[in-house]
């Protein structure tokens, strides 16, 4: 019997590095009828050239300006959707997948129709056996969201398919059927979150997110947003994180909200003036600002 129909959605802003081996490893996948999109959001390092010369087999999608991650999703779905399919994977472009991954993850998801969005177990590139995420829990109270058992090395604890409050769109398998329904990626999140709120306004509806731990996926972490601690990432980081709380919280978990925010933060900065890191505290300084007066800063500021 024939594999569902899987459109593998990657979104690329100057992933010339790691882009290549993304798209080999989808090469390998065992999934059968499995078709690829590339989103690329005006890279300026000739990323595009790899898919035309490399995978021509791929469609290239190239939008004239960065949407940010959900904006680049968001142009891969409406394709996969118009084409009728059943499944879109959503793939960051600094991970290799396991062949049998997208097979294990389909596997699941036809055994659960309640089930929307499907994850792997994320692991980091480098120690190749190290969690990064097995989906994740979200404190409405703390106003904290965490990915499960990140940094534990992989025992063979984690075996068995389970819910989870979200999975992370560095990789996740979706129902389209429960896209036509939930809607598309909210688009202001700009980057980290948009897929925490995705999987939230599908359990709303009554649908299930699951994480397939034998589902394997080796993640580069943070390639796109220049690796490591940066500015960058604490800005768009902690500015997520309070527009996520200030849709889905309710009025009364702001009273844990704020203080727990509040003394994270500050923590945060003195841990980063102590270490010599001015850069990253005004960033978090920034964005708490920003989110309170409601201003956005892409990219280019």
């Amino acid at each position: 019997m024939a594999d569902p129909r899987v459109c593998a959605v990657i979104v690329n802003w100057n992933g010339r590095q790691v882009l290549g081996r993304c798209l080999s490893t989808l090469a390998a996948s065992t999934c059968q009828g499995l078709t690829v999109v590339v989103v690329d959001n005006a890279s300026s390092d000739g990323s595009q050239e790899i898919v035309r010369r490399s995978f021509p087999t791929a469609l290239l999608i190239e939008n004239r300006r960065n949407l940010g991650y959900a904006g680049g999703v968001n142009a891969g779905l409406k394709h996969a959707l118009a084409e009728g399919g059943e499944y879109a994977l959503l793939l960051n472009n600094d991970t290799e997948i396991a062949p049998d991954a997208v097979s294990l993850l389909l596997e699941a998801m036809e055994k659960r129709p309640k089930a929307a969005i499907a994850g792997p177990m994320i692991y980091y590139y480098d120690p190749p056996d190290v969690i990064w995420s097995l989906g994740g829990r979200i404190s409405y109270w703390s106003g904290d969201i965490r990915h499960v058992a990140i940094r534990e090395h992989d025992e063979g604890r984690y075996r068995t398919v389970r819910e989870a409050d979200y999975v992370t769109g560095c990789a996740m398998l979706v129902r389209l059927a429960a896209v036509r329904e939930i809607g598309l990626m909210d688009e202001g999140y700009w980057m980290y979150n948009e897929d925490t709120d995705w999987c939230v306004r599908a359990t709303d509806r009554g649908h299930a997110v699951i994480v397939v731990p034998d589902a394997k996926v080796w993640h580069k972490v943070s390639m796109s947003s220049g690796g490591g601690l940066t500015a960058y990432k604490v800005y768009h980081r902690l500015r997520s994180t309070l527009l996520f709380f200030t849709i889905h919280a309710r009025w009364y978990h702001w009273l844990g909200i704020v203080p727990a925010t509040a003394g994270r933060t500050v923590s945060f900065i003195a841990r980063q003036l102590v270490s010599g890191r001015k850069d990253t505290a005004l960033a978090i300084l920034r964005g708490a600002a920003d989110s309170v007066l409601k201003r956005e800063r892409r990219p280019t500021e």
